[in-house]
């Protein structure tokens, strides 16, 4: 472009993308900042001094439970996930859900998945038996770690339950407001763009995990952009999630 040149006009394909970008962007900085108990605690005590002390006891130390831990992750993770996509596609963009992955899957893509399912997960089960086995994933994994003397009922239960719900929100933001809001300027390459930021989201767990999130991340993007269904990504990421805890809850001899 020439000095002094103007920027060519905006599409309505531009204007999304654009908006997309910096909905994620700041999806990505609550995901970091708020979603960190670490950073929300010193906030509280800055900002609200006693809500702060209420919150070191409960959730930072709590000395009974992890799970106030682990529940305020999940719900805070769910919460920049998915609020601001959800207010920006219902108040700025005007388009239904569904453009968005969240459709419910006709017949005929519900066979498809139903075939495709235990393909993928057939393919994750021996890396996930030999993940749960490494020092690096059993000091991460599970997220909920039980108390000395604490069982599996009904806190472990709920967790997962919290868990499902986090990936759940992780599905829709990545594969399905990404992909399908950056699709109608970027096509294909939404999948790549979408795998860059899903990518560094792990960069904190161990090394295989961030490189499996790379092939992950284009896989369920693929079937997401084809399909036009986050539904099958969320029952793979749940199922993959799910077995990983148990194995890991099993290695422990908690199980």
């Amino acid at each position: 472009m020439e000095a002094g040149q103007r920027l060519p006009a905006l599409t309505p394909a531009d204007r999304q993308a654009a908006g997309v970008l910096l909905v994620s962007c700041l999806c990505l900085t609550l995901l970091y900042y708020p979603a960190n108990r670490y950073w929300m605690l010193d906030w509280l005590l800055q900002w609200w001094p006693a809500l702060g002390l209420s919150f070191r006891q409960q959730v930072v130390h709590n000395p009974d439970t992890d799970l106030y831990r682990a529940a305020y992750w999940a719900l805070a993770s769910i919460a920049s996930y998915c609020l601001l996509p959800l207010l920006a596609i219902r108040l700025l963009d005007r388009r239904p859900l569904a453009d968005f992955g969240l459709a419910w899957p006709d017949r005929a893509a519900l066979k498809t998945d139903l075939k495709l399912f235990p393909l993928f997960y057939a393919a994750m089960l021996p890396l996930v038996w030999w993940a749960s086995g490494q020092p690096g994933f059993l000091k991460i994994y599970p997220f909920f770690r039980l108390g000395a003397g604490e069982s599996l009922w009904p806190h472990w239960l709920l967790w997962e339950l919290l868990y499902f719900a986090q990936f759940a929100a992780l599905e829709f933001f990545f594969r399905g407001y990404m992909v399908h809001g950056l699709k109608p300027r970027l096509g294909v390459s939404a999948i790549f763009v979408m795998v860059l930021p899903y990518c560094m989201i792990h960069f904190e767990k161990p090394l295989l995990e961030s490189l499996a999130a790379i092939v992950a991340g284009v896989a369920l993007g693929a079937l997401s952009y084809r399909y036009r269904s986050i539904w099958l990504g969320i029952a793979l990421h749940c199922s993959v999630a799910l077995t990983m805890d148990l194995m890991a809850l099993w290695r422990k001899g908690l199980l």
